[in-house]
Order: C-alpha cells, then sequence, then structure tokens
C-alpha cells in the first residue's frame, strides 16, 4: 500500500476507510461493523472482532447494480445512526471503497461532490474509475461528477 492515504481514515468521526492492509487495524479500534469489499481474512476473530460483518463483493473497477447500492447505503446509516462505528474496505482502498463511502456521504451528510470530499480528507485516487464516477454521477444526480471522467 502506497502512502496515499492514512490506513484507516476516520471520517465524521465514525466512519473508516482504509485498503485491506488496514483491516486489523479496523478491529483494533473498535470498529463495530466490518465492510469487506472484496474479502476478509479468516483471522479476524482471533484478533477478538465481534461485530457485524456486512460483506458487499463487487469486482475490482466495478460498481453495484444501483438497487443493490440504495439498499446498503440505507443499511449503513443505518448502522452509523446507531452510533457504531463502520469499516468500508477493499484492496487498494480507492476505487470500490472510495465509490460506496461516496454514495454514503451523498446520503448520509449531504455532500453534493462526494468525490471532491474523499480525494481532499481521504485519498486523491479515491473513486478511481469511470464506471464508478458515471455510477456515482447517476446515484447522485449531480451532471457536475462528470470532472472527474478520464
Amino acid at each position: 500500500m502506497s502512502a496515499c492515504h492514512k490506513n484507516p481514515t476516520v471520517l465524521f468521526g465514525k466512519l473508516y476507510l482504509c485498503g485491506l492492509s488496514g483491516w486489523e487495524k479496523l478491529v483494533e479500534e473498535g470498529v463495530e461493523v466490518l465492510v469487506p469489499l472484496d474479502h476478509l481474512p479468516g483471522g479476524v476473530w482471533e484478533l477478538g472482532f465481534r461485530g457485524e460483518i456486512m460483506y458487499i463483493p463487487i469486482l475490482d473497477g466495478y460498481i453495484l447494480p444501483e438497487d443493490v447500492l440504495e439498499h446498503y447505503v440505507n443499511v449503513l446509516i443505518k448502522r452509523l445512526e446507531e452510533g457504531k462505528r463502520v469499516g468500508v474496505f477493499c484492496i487498494g482502498g480507492h476505487g470500490r471503497t472510495g465509490y460506496l463511502a461516496g454514495a454514503l456521504l451523498y446520503t448520509w451528510r449531504d455532500i453534493k461532490d462526494p468525490i471532491a470530499y474523499l480525494r481532499e480528507n481521504y485519498c486523491p485516487y479515491a473513486v478511481e474509475t469511470n464506471v464508478q464516477v458515471e455510477a456515482l454521477m447517476h446515484y447522485t444526480g449531480e451532471p457536475g461528477l462528470s470532472k472527474y471522467l478520464r
């Protein structure tokens, strides 16, 4: 993992974002809901984790069907509003993590440009692919996000 972002980065005191190399730190920091977007090593139990694992598989560089995205965003908002610490991570912590976090921040915190927010407060590489940018444009209804297309 390059040093492009802190592993994990904490937003709004409860939303933890990182790459796979940071998952153990999530457990150490008391995150109650782990959200692996790729996989989670089986050693999670040996580290003492006893919270919720919300596995949301997304192919590298890709997205979820919009109805599935909306469902998980709503479930994650519920967990956050219950005061739970939520840790979202994929392999590098860029594309899939940024994509899901972008949808979550738009809905949960009304951040109109979640890509800019993530790139300024988490990682300059958050939301990696055009497919992910286009999905966030559609999900948010914010045409200005087109400036992130490459």
